[in-house]
């Protein structure tokens, strides 16, 4: 939240240093008086959790504050991995899991969570004149950025969000064959596929338009969704 309540990168530098901070000091046994911190500390009393996971999405966040888009979708990828990949790794230690198959089903949702994220927030990005969208594609496809800014939906941007889907949807289908070697305890942790996978398939029914208000709606079928699918042991 970080980005959106600052008024410069500069303070939002500052702001970042405060958690990393607050990470080594919860760590070290000495959380300061926040309620996050206070939250983390009891955690680490009942599970282990890796600092370094903490610091990464810190990292990653930072990068973030000046706007520069991403220029491949490699980079793009990248994000998925530093933020929303180690979340899931954290909650799979919190599950006192540790296996190599889960990780990688979660290091691929992660990346596939973090191209949706991007979908997802587009129309307000643009809103604020900022183009996340990787400039590699942006180009191929001869789109000019500051007509999407004043226009919205241009031509050619559906072929565009058309290849990122694809790529998520891709490292969803890869998570998935991962599944049959998976314990089951890690499930829980795994189920933020779910949401994901359904907004790619709204995405696919209104021809990949991120503009379109009904492809951002919520779900209110999203629980008894998760419900089903953690009962067939899938995601």
């Amino acid at each position: 939240m970080v980005r959106d309540s600052v008024s410069s990168p500069q303070i939002g530098k500052i702001r970042m240093q405060f958690w990393r901070d607050t990470v080594d000091n919860v760590f070290k046994g000495k959380p300061p008086q926040q309620p996050i911190a206070q939250a983390l500390f009891s955690a680490l009393e009942i599970c282990r959790l890796s600092s370094l996971f903490f610091k990464r999405v810190i990292d990653e966040r930072e990068a973030n504050l000046d706007d520069f888009p991403y220029f491949t979708v490699k980079d793009l990828e990248s994000y998925g991995e530093n933020t929303a990949s180690c979340l899931l790794y954290l909650h799979l230690e919190s599950l006192n899991i540790k296996d190599m198959q889960a990780d990688h089903a979660a290091s691929h949702i992660g990346k596939a969570i973090g191209i949706v994220t991007i979908l997802r927030a587009f129309p307000y990005l643009v809103s604020k004149r900022r183009m996340l969208l990787p400039t590699e594609l942006i180009a191929k496809h001869n789109i000019s950025q500051e007509e999407i800014f004043r226009s919205g939906p241009v031509k050619g941007l559906d072929e565009v969000v058309f290849e990122i889907a694809t790529l998520a949807h891709d490292h969803l289908l890869t998570a998935r064959s991962f599944l049959p070697n998976i314990p089951g305890r890690a499930l829980p942790a795994l189920l933020s596929a779910v949401p994901c996978d359904l907004y790619l398939k709204r995405l696919e029914k209104y021809n990949f338009n991120v503009f379109e208000p009904k492809v951002n709606r919520k779900d209110w079928r999203l629980p008894m969704q998760l419900w089903l699918r953690y009962r067939k042991g899938e995601f």
